[in-house]
């Protein structure tokens, strides 16, 4: 396990016997919130767990010291190593003794349901009790916290500097997929020829702007061609607050394009440059597993899924992610011209939908994977594959939303629509935010709170249509709140 950092305060000179006692941590995730012992007596947070018996191995430790402390049921496939920090001083309860202890963090996830606990006389003392905290949250408390146990206090201030490197290391939202141009048509020249204006745009780089916009952090994985239009679309990344380190740049294949035509409506009809594009190009071997398994949710789309190595690499991405307790969100886009027949198109769009525990899929691709044209039967028959939740977008006519329980429409909002460019990855983008801001999961959340979510999403579309382009066209939080404020 790689050390995080060491604690060494060095106030033990002329000592030479050591107590050593291992201890283990569980690092737990809960939407945007993170399970927490919280001491109600002495005013601090910190990871639950605790020291290992002798001969107990660190996994056995972790389920034991979880439910003693929270009483969660740590699942045991879920766990997975984070970092150990070495702590080594003056014991506390033998002067002539060194007290060293290597603290092993391990991410995990829980079954849903607390049981009870069962806290040693130190804990309850304490006032140990279960508590879903925002890190920022956490790590003020713990910067505040004195005791006139020192030791406690090298403690605590040893789970902030961990919670501290978690905030850095931790992605709410990875997506993987084509990065692209959109050129999209913008009027005529004065000799009558079409003109094209650059937009940077692809349906997982439009969705994680939406979802950067609204103040999560985000990363993007592909590639791009060493070009003008790959170092273009890079720039655009980091200027949105996208992640951007597990972007390749391939200097023997060029950047994927796509020319977009406009109807009066706003509706698009689509000619793509990618024979091969370097989308297409991403290996298994170039994927960055640590974002892979340092995110609450990973979203693909199916274009990743039309040509080798990419959809090997996306299968893979998607199984690291899965592995690591991720939500699955997955947006079956499909364009004709990028498949052999629409046979292949339909039979590898469907092969993945049991992959996702969310789904978004546009009226017209939910016939295509389904055969069903009436939408609550379509909807009925994509959870059976596997979805906890679908979302079938409707354009103009709203949303319609579905879990196993429940479905319902979401009428849009009415306005004036200038390009359709981006309009169902804004709205994905926007729901998605919006359900993180509720810290639990998409089969535990109340029925009105996932109608917000949608109405949020719709927000986002609706503003995104009145402009041209993909990612320029996404707008800001501040902005999206102030127009559901006025509808």
């Amino acid at each position: 396990m790689r050390r995080l950092f060491e604690i060494d305060l060095k106030d033990y000179e002329g000592l030479s016997k050591v107590f050593r006692r291992p201890s283990v941590r569980g690092i737990i995730f809960r939407g945007d919130k993170i399970a927490m012992v919280y001491a109600t007596n002495e005013k601090y947070y910190k990871f639950p767990g605790g020291g290992m018996h002798e001969n107990e191995d660190k996994k056995e430790a972790l389920l034991r010291e979880v439910k003693e402390e929270v009483g969660l049921d740590v699942i045991p496939e879920s766990i997975r190593e984070y970092g150990s920090v070495l702590r080594r001083q003056r014991s506390d309860r033998d002067p002539d003794t060194i007290f060293e202890q290597e603290n092993f963090y391990f991410l995990c996830r829980t079954e849903e349901q607390p049981g009870q606990q069962h806290l040693d006389d130190y804990e309850a003392e304490a006032g140990f009790q279960l508590s879903y905290v925002d890190i920022d949250e956490a790590i003020r408390v713990n910067k505040e916290y004195r005791s006139e146990c020192f030791f406690n206090e090298v403690m605590i201030g040893r789970e902030r500097r961990v919670l501290e490197l978690l905030k850095e290391d931790w992605y709410d939202v990875v997506a993987l997929g084509e990065l692209l141009i959109d050129f999209t048509e913008s009027g005529k020249s004065a000799d009558g020829m079409k003109l094209f204006e650059q937009n940077p745009g692809g349906a997982p780089a439009n969705l994680l702007t939406a979802v950067s916009h609204y103040g999560y952090k985000t990363a993007f994985i592909g590639k791009v061609g060493d070009d003008m239009h790959g170092r273009f679309l890079l720039e655009t990344l980091e200027k949105e607050g996208i992640g951007t380190r597990a972007v390749i740049r391939d200097p023997e294949q060029f950047t994927t394009l796509a020319f977009v035509g406009l109807d009066q409506d706003g509706e698009r009809t689509f000619s793509f440059a990618r024979k091969p594009g370097a989308d297409t190009m991403l290996r298994s071997d170039e994927l960055d597993r640590e974002i892979l398994s340092m995110c609450r949710i990973f979203h693909f789309g199916s274009l990743s899924l039309t040509d080798e190595p990419a959809k090997s690499a996306t299968l893979e991405a998607v199984r690291i992610a899965k592995d690591s307790g991720a939500v699955i969100s997955y947006d079956p886009n499909y364009r004709a011209s990028l498949w052999p027949d629409e046979k292949t198109a339909v039979e590898v769009m469907r092969s993945a939908v049991p992959l996702a525990d969310v789904l978004k899929v546009s009226d017209e691709e939910s016939l295509l994977l389904t055969g069903c044209a009436v939408l609550e039967e379509a909807a009925d028959r994509l959870l059976a594959m596997g979805p906890k939740f679908v979302a079938i977008t409707l354009g103009s006519e709203g949303v319609l939303i579905a879990r196993k329980d429940i479905k319902e429409r979401v009428a849009a909002f009415s306005v004036k629509c200038t390009d359709t460019t981006g309009a169902g990855d804004s709205f994905w983008g926007g729901f998605l935010s919006c359900w993180l801001s509720y810290g639990v999961g998409i089969d535990e959340m109340a029925w009105e709170d996932l109608l917000n979510c949608a109405r949020t999403g719709s927000a986002f579309a609706a503003l995104c249509v009145q402009k041209r382009g993909g990612i320029p066209a996404v707008r800001g939080k501040a902005e999206v709140e102030q127009f559901l404020r006025a509808h």
